[in-house]
Formats: C-alpha cells, structure tokens, sequence
C-alpha cells in the first residue's frame, strides 16, 4: 500500500515511468538490506550493480549508496566486503553521488574499529573511492598511519589506498613518497611487502622534483636487489613512470635495451621487450635513431 501511495505521489510530481520504476526497485532492494538474514541482505547488496546499470540516474544513485554506507557502517565485514565489491564493479556512477560528505562519513566511522580486518576493509573502500575523495586529509592521515599497522591485511589495505590516492593526488603523492621510499629501503620490511610498495612510485609523475626523486629510488632498486621478481617489479615501474613524466624516456629506453642485450634471464628480458612496445606506443616521438637501431 505505501509502495502504492509514493508511486502516486511521485507521478502527481511529475516523475516518468522509468524513474518510478526505478524508485520501486530501490525499495525492494532496500526491504532486502533491513532483513534480519544476512543472506537476504547480501543479495540486496549484490543486486545494486545491476540497478544502477538499468537506472543511471543521480538521485536514485545518491540514495543507492547512502543506503550501502549505512549497511558498510553498522554490517559486519562479510556485509562490508560485498558492498566494497559493489562500489568497485559502479566506479563509473560514483561520480554520481551528491552527498560525498555524508556518504564518506559513514563508511570513514569503521576505520576507528579494533578489528584490524574491519580497518582494512574501510582502507580499500577509501582507495576505491579516491577518485571522488581526492584531498580528504583524515583519508590521507589514515592511510600514513595504517601502513606502520602490525597486522599484515591492514598493511595490504594500506598499500592499495595508498596506490590510488598517490595516483590522484599531488599531495598526497608528496606527503607519502618519502615514506615509501623508508619502508622499501628498511631492513625490516619482508621482500613480498616491498614488491607490492614499489608500484606505488609510478603515480610520483606530478612534479619534476618528486618524479626525480623516484626515479633515484628506482635506480637504485634495480642495482642493488638483482633478482628476477625484484627486477622485474622495478624495471616495470620504472617504465611506466618515464611514460608519464616523459622527461627520463630517453635514458629509459637506454636500460631497457641494455637489460634486452646484456641480462640472460629470459623473464628480465621479456619484460624488456614488453615495456619498449608500451614507450614505443606511448612516446613514440622520444626514440633516437640509434634506440630504433
């Protein structure tokens, strides 16, 4: 009856069949998110997608995910992982949501968690949504804090947001590079967190001081750890930094074809060949006679 009575009310306002449409789809969904079941309510959440494929529109979008911040917010962490799956699968429509500051605040709550696996949860929420959240300093300040975590799932989560912030933030990208660039040269740091920091140095395009300052780090990487993955991982993002500085691109050309030349190692060597066709698709125009050679 109340379905029945809003649908009235919002045709006497002048909305269209689609918009009424989606409106009754978005309180089905919502009567599934205030189950008692969790198994109702994760179906709810995994059915948003598809209603936001079909009803594009802001309004129902906004209140779409104002209503999955209030699941991510009070759920428990399976609930949280579904919705983190969704926000990620719509990252084209999250730019669609009016109430970012309201929105934000909800899912921001849990990072105050002493559950490390709810924290990291929220930490890849935030990464996922950098894009809209490009400047928020307690996002930033949160991030710095949780990559001294001693859990190693909070750490990861880190990591990601990390990522995502650095590619979208000058700031950010500033405030964290040296910070980076300590745990990638610590002792203490295990070789497996280190493969996973050093793509981070890639988004450090932003400013000429930053980019060269990555770069050193990178130089350095590549010298003093030779083995295969750690290689690999450096010479890569190595690569895709001077494809988007484009200031270095010359002299990375120059390593890729002595490493394509000297190294034996048939993975260094194919990951040599890989990059010089992605600077030659990208910066085509930075290739010397004697690089094409």
């Amino acid at each position: 009856m109340a379905s029945n009575s809003t649908k009235s009310f919002l045709a006497d306002a002048g909305y269209g069949e689609q918009e009424l449409d989606a409106n009754s789809a978005l309180m089905e969904l919502d009567k599934g998110l205030r189950s008692g079941k969790l198994g109702e309510q994760c179906e709810a959440v995994v059915r948003f997608p598809r209603l936001f494929q079909k009803y594009p529109f802001p309004i129902l979008i906004n209140s779409a995910f104002l209503k999955l911040a209030d699941v991510f917010r009070v759920g428990n962490n399976f609930l949280r992982l579904c919705v983190l799956k969704v926000t990620q699968q719509s990252e084209k429509h999250l730019e669609k949501i009016l109430n970012v500051d309201e929105f934000v605040k909800r899912i921001f709550s849990v990072i105050h968690s002493n559950d490390p696996v709810a924290r990291a949860i929220t930490l890849r929420m935030l990464g996922s949504l950098a894009s809209i959240i490009p400047e928020r300093k307690n996002a930033h300040h949160s991030i710095r804090q949780s990559l001294d975590s001693h859990d190693n799932v909070e750490v990861e989560a880190a990591v990601f947001a990390a990522a995502n912030f650095s590619a979208q933030s000058k700031d950010f990208a500033v405030g964290i590079c040296n910070k980076i660039s300590e745990m990638i040269q610590g002792l203490a740091t295990p070789v497996d967190l280190k493969l996973k920091l050093i793509p981070i140095l890639q988004h450090m395009h932003h400013d000429a001081i930053l980019a060269s300052s990555a770069r050193q780090l990178l130089q350095q990487l590549v010298t003093s750890y030779p083995s295969t993955k750690m290689v690999i991982v450096s010479l890569h993002t190595f690569t895709l930094l001077a494809a988007s500085s484009l200031v270095d691109t010359p002299k990375q050309i120059q390593l890729l074809l002595q490493y394509l030349k000297n190294d034996p190692r048939k993975a260094v060597k194919r990951l040599a060949t890989q990059d010089l066709k992605l600077l030659a698709s990208k910066t085509p125009h930075t290739w010397s006679r004697e690089n094409i050679q």
